[in-house]
């Protein structure tokens, strides 16, 4: 089983109340809150929606344990285990991958200790990003039953709004107008037209 969270949120939204006041066409400040809280809500939607990263942030993934080669002859490998070259690599969710901070693995009494990066090199033209064991270096025993390894990460595009592809933004925006004009309404659904922008974004997380 593996979890992730987010560590360090983006610094800032990849679109801006300037912007998003434009593409709804008002003039007046009296939203500008609700506004504010609506682009943070539908960058957060597609960020899930693709699997993606917009704007620079930290991520730790937690992996109980590195499953052995009979789990994947079983089918019980997660969407967190890469099966390169007999599970070899560790897939690390939100893409782009800009760094891996560090490796640290648990024993039993809590005690971190850190995974030597010699062990591994970070694959960050894969999508997702991963970190690969090279040759002779093998996972760490996992000693503690649960979040045994925690890798922390960076992900994004970059620091400015202006790195997020235009598509992107766009389709905050789209997000954003639709959700301004249907307030109130739970069944709302996001308009094609918006996940039709999104989807050659979208990243297939797998052990592939």
């Amino acid at each position: 089983m593996f979890s992730f969270s987010l560590v360090t949120p983006p610094a800032v939204e990849p679109l801006t109340l300037t912007e998003a006041k434009a593409h709804l066409r008002l003039d007046t400040s009296a939203d500008d809150a609700l506004i504010g809280t609506l682009i943070a809500g539908a960058r957060q939607w597609a960020e899930r929606y693709t699997g993606r990263a917009f704007i620079t942030q930290t991520w730790a993934l937690s992996v109980d344990r590195i499953p052995s080669d009979r789990d994947e002859r079983d089918g019980m490998v997660d969407g967190a285990i890469g099966s390169l070259d007999g599970l070899r690599a560790l897939n690390l969710p939100r893409a782009p991958l800009q760094t891996v901070t560090g490796v640290q693995t648990f024993d039993n009494d809590d005690t971190a200790h850190t995974f030597s990066a010699d062990n591994y090199y970070v694959d960050t033209a894969h999508e997702p990003g991963r970190i690969v064991l090279r040759s002779g270096a093998v996972w760490p025993y996992a000693e503690r039953d649960a979040n045994s390894i925690v890798v922390t990460y960076t992900a994004g595009y970059g620091a400015a709004a202006s790195d997020v592809p235009a598509p992107l933004r766009t389709a905050i925006a789209g997000i954003v107008a639709h959700s301004y004009q249907n307030r109130g309404d739970a069944n709302a659904v996001v308009p094609a037209s918006v996940r039709a922008l999104l989807d050659p974004y979208r990243v297939r997380f797998s052990g592939a």
